[in-house]
């Protein structure tokens, strides 16, 4: 295989999840300045005319390469840097918005709150652990979970206090 060939591939495949090796093979054959036709595709691929015409309807579809408007019908492949850049940041785009969508869904899911909870581990170990992070519990959260205890522990002492001289 063209090491060319494997390096379009391995770009694209990102920006692209069904972009195989034939769709490289085809794509990168088609960066000339000439277009060439299905039937000579077929014969400097080797890929059979089925799959050579199936590839080039696709790399159209996704923008990849274009046909001439006169017969015989020639394919070319529309300013490669220039197509590969601006998807790239269609897809960094994506991305990011991706990644702010799963941010927000994360602080507001019930289920992914800042909780802590005490997990027994083999052998009888036990662990606080933040329900959100998964990580141990560090000493901040240890001092801020005495406080609160203590907190409640004084309320109830009052209300006792209460209670008894009434």
């Amino acid at each position: 295989m063209d090491p060319d060939v494997d390096l379009v591939w391995d770009f694209f495949k990102h920006i692209f999840p069904e972009f195989s090796v034939k769709h490289a093979q085809i794509y990168k054959l088609l960066w000339r300045l000439e277009p060439l036709s299905g039937e000579q595709i077929e014969k400097d691929t080797g890929i059979s005319k089925a799959t050579v015409y199936k590839v080039l309807h696709e790399l159209i579809l996704l923008g990849l390469v274009n046909k001439t408007n006169f017969k015989p019908v020639g394919y070319y492949a529309a300013e490669p840097l220039k197509v590969y850049n601006s998807h790239a940041k269609k897809l960094a785009a994506k991305l990011e918005y991706g990644k702010e969508k799963l941010e927000s869904l994360l602080k507001n899911s019930s289920g992914l709150s800042g909780e802590l909870y005490l997990v027994k581990k083999d052998g009888g170990q036990q662990r606080l652990i933040l329900k959100n992070t998964r990580a141990d519990a560090g000493t901040e959260q240890l001092i801020e979970i005495k406080k609160a205890v203590e907190k409640q522990i004084e309320e109830r002492q009052k209300l006792k206090e209460w209670a008894v001289y009434r």
